[in-house]
């Protein structure tokens, strides 16, 4: 089944290369638009990819399409070339489970493209740095952090305060499998300790 895919951006040349870029995979139907109309239904699209400032505004508020954010956040993927922390944490705090930087390579926004629209989260590297701060990652380095739907219930429950065996029952996965989710979510994430595991879950506003 092919994921469909709606850029928007006001944009003529970074809305037309987005195109070009998804349209050569045939595993993709794109669409785009220069601006959505509020009234609209945008429920047919897996993965609604835009940047936000218009034209790049200091206030996400303004320029963000408000009814985008409200109606379809599980499917948004931001690409900006903002890297305020702020604006960032605050569209990430609104609900925006994918955010790319205008640094990525095209093989990046398409994993980003395919995590999104299987329901995942999806942050690139510099996104994760300008978040968290964290020693030992490098913010020029755009490689995706990309976790699946069962990593992010784990760090969910582990940011929670629930232990191992804790956070085996309800997912009814055993306790072996749990630690091996830890791992590769620290691994992913390039994270050294569960301490900066749950601060990046607080900061990033998964709990």
């Amino acid at each position: 089944m092919k994921t469909s895919v709606l850029i928007v951006d006001p944009q003529y040349l970074t809305r037309n290369g987005l195109f070009h870029l998804l349209d050569n995979f045939d595993n993709l139907n794109i669409e785009m638009t220069e601006d959505v109309d509020v009234g609209a239904d945008y429920s047919t699209f897996d993965v609604i990819l835009m940047d936000y400032l218009e034209p790049y505004t200091s206030n996400v508020k303004v320029g963000f399409r408000e009814n985008l954010l409200e109606k379809y956040t599980d499917r948004l993927l931001i690409i900006s070339s903002d890297q305020n922390k702020s604006r960032i944490k605050e569209l990430i705090n609104m609900g925006a489970p994918g955010y790319l930087t205008k640094d990525c390579t095209p093989d990046e926004i398409l994993s980003a493209v395919d995590m999104i629209g299987k329901g995942n989260l999806f942050y690139c590297n510099k996104v994760l740095e300008l978040l968290t701060h964290v020693d030992g990652n490098d913010p020029d380095d755009c490689v995706p952090t990309n976790l699946t739907s069962r990593e992010v219930e784990v760090l969910k429950l582990i940011a929670t305060g629930f232990s191992t065996a804790k956070i085996s029952d309800p997912l009814h996965i055993s306790v072996h499998t749990v630690n091996s989710h830890r791992k590769n979510i620290l691994k992913k994430l390039k994270l050294n300790s569960p301490t900066q595991l749950v601060a990046y879950a607080h900061e990033i506003g998964l709990v």
